[in-house]
């Protein structure tokens, strides 16, 4: 057994010794000396080894996760560990997990070896012979089949794709899936599809501001909003860009805009019971003629009727008022009027706490920004707002402003200590880290708690505003499962020292919410704030 052991672990190193050498000879390579033929066959051949590569690496990963837990290591979760080790995004991260879950062998309670959960998928990958995209379209398929048939019969479906995989994209292998799905599942998903696919994803902020929501609203969420839009939406009301456009849809903002309900009752009414005036069907609604004269006097009414229709209609009246100034599409017009309904909800302060605040908008700025109107400003979701939009904000519901001196981030106002951070001391910690101070964590202020980083609560810490930082619950609970954090005395920012097998020499700073530290002199940025921890 010793010497098996031995040996695979010699065999491992040759093979990666091995494999640097041929990555390093590759890299030098002139690839410019080869004809299209055969740098094709060159990309192939690569792209083949690339595929049993993943099935190495889900091995590995599988193996890591067999011997100890997240937690042991120090980290919230698998994914975590790969993201603070190798700083991959969250998405590859628990991808790889999800791989190793999926393409490794596994091991039940009493060590049996077991063949992974998609076996066919991992050897045809291993093999070459498909990619992970395929194994993603056929990993889903198989999961999705579950809901309708038995663990045995789903698995079959990993034989019935493999096949199409080996010759085909992962687009037509989804069509194969989607095919073989509803033949498992001719009955369909029953009454209550539209429970399940109802959702509303937020995107991420893009550089000019603005965010992708997309997803399926039920009957319900659809009737509020459709009759919201029909008041709020109407042009003249709710209009961001006329400073006189009525902030709510009432009486007198009604008669103002030009749209009231006056403006409905003096319109004219169709008459149900007179003759259709289009020429085309006038002909039979008359009554049928009983000598020439009526035939006479029938054909000049559908004459009269055509000229009629052949005429341009009269122009109404132009709009006056804000709704005459209203230059706005009807889609801009439904996003102000859902914009207006949630400032108000949220001003109306009726929607409690979280993180002890009032549910509120939290929006943080320099002194120096707020006097000149010019700058960003960041809320507590995250959110970069420049200064005009955030000084309209302010002028129609109460929120909290932090406001900071430029040269020293001292807060205007703290808050008294007590065990819980106090409102003051949380608008702090909202301003100075905008969101989890631990490297890699992207969760913003919204979603996070005044932690006690130096000390722990635990280890006597005491609540004042110089020794808390935000963290988020998971973030929280890792300080007592091997890391340690401290403040920097210069710059007040948290430092996370993480235990030994995830210390890679990285940064114990979180730059993700302060990436203006790193735009001009990332290095230097990193250097610095590395000395400021050691001389802490």
């Amino acid at each position: 057994m010793g010497s098996d052991v031995v040996a695979s672990r010699e065999s491992v190193q040759h093979a990666l010794s091995d494999r640097a050498a041929s990555v390093k000879a590759l890299l030098d390579a002139d690839f410019s000396v080869f004809d299209t033929a055969e740098l094709l066959a060159l990309q192939s051949e690569r792209d083949q080894r690339a595929r049993a590569d993943a099935v190495i690496d889900a091995r590995i990963q599988a193996a890591i996760m067999q011997r100890s837990t997240a937690h042991e290591i120090g980290a919230k979760s698998w994914a975590d560990v790969l993201i603070t080790r190798m700083r991959l995004s969250a998405r590859e991260a628990a991808t790889r997990v999800r791989r190793a879950e999926q393409l490794a062998p596994r091991r039940c309670v009493t060590g049996i070896l077991l063949d992974p959960a998609l076996p066919l998928c991992a050897q045809a990958l291993a093999d070459g012979d498909i990619n992970e995209g395929h194994v993603t379209v056929i990993a889903e398929a198989v999961r999705t089949a579950t809901k309708y048939v038995d663990a045995t019969k789903a698995a079959e479906l990993e034989k019935i794709l493999i096949p199409v995989a080996r010759v085909s994209s992962p687009e037509t292998v989804h069509a194969t899936a989607v095919r073989a799905l509803y033949l498992m599942n001719q009955d369909g998903l029953g009454p209550d599809i539209a429970r399940h696919k109802r959702g509303i994803t937020v995107g991420t902020q893009d550089p000019d501001g603005l965010t992708r929501i997309t997803g399926w609203v039920d009957a319900e969420l659809a009737a509020y909003l459709g009759t919201v839009n029909d008041t709020w939406a109407r042009s003249g009301i709710n209009n961001p860009e006329d400073p006189h456009s009525p902030a709510n849809p009432e009486t007198d903002a009604d008669s103002q805009a030009g749209v009231g309900p006056d403006a409905k009752d003096t319109a004219v009414q169709p008459d149900p019971a007179a003759p259709s005036k289009d020429p085309s069907t006038l002909w039979e609604q008359l009554p049928l003629p009983t000598d020439l004269g009526e035939l006479a006097d029938r054909i000049e009414a559908v004459d009269a009727a055509a000229a009629t229709a052949a005429s341009p209609a009269p122009a109404l009246p132009p709009l006056t008022g804000p709704a005459g100034r209203d230059t706005r599409t009807a889609a801009q017009r439904n996003h102000d009027a859902l914009k207006a309904v949630l400032r108000d909800t949220i001003a109306s302060g009726r929607l409690g706490q979280h993180n002890g605040l009032p549910v509120t908008v939290v929006v943080s700025t320099t002194l120096a920004e707020l006097e000149t109107a010019a700058g960003i400003a960041v809320t507590g979701t995250g959110t970069l707002m420049p200064m005009a939009d955030l000084i309209r904000l302010a002028e129609h519901a109460h929120h909290y402003l932090v406001v900071y001196r430029h040269h020293t981030a001292e807060p205007l106002y703290l808050g008294r200590t007590k065990r819980l951070a106090t409102k003051a001391q949380r608008l702090l910690l909202h301003n100075r880290d905008r969101g989890c101070t631990r490297p890699g964590c992207t969760r913003c202020a919204n979603h996070c708690q005044a932690h006690h980083a130096q000390p722990s609560w635990a280890r006597g810490g005491r609540t004042d505003a110089p020794t808390l930082g935000l963290g988020c619950p998971p973030d929280n609970r890792l300080a007592e499962l091997g890391w340690t954090t401290a403040i920097d005395p210069t710059s007040g920012r948290v430092h996370w020292h993480p235990p030994p097998l995830l210390d890679t020499g990285s940064d114990t700073i979180n730059h993700h919410f302060h990436p203006e530290e790193l735009l001009n002199h990332p290095e230097e940025a990193v250097d610095d704030l590395e000395r400021q921890d050691d001389s802490g």
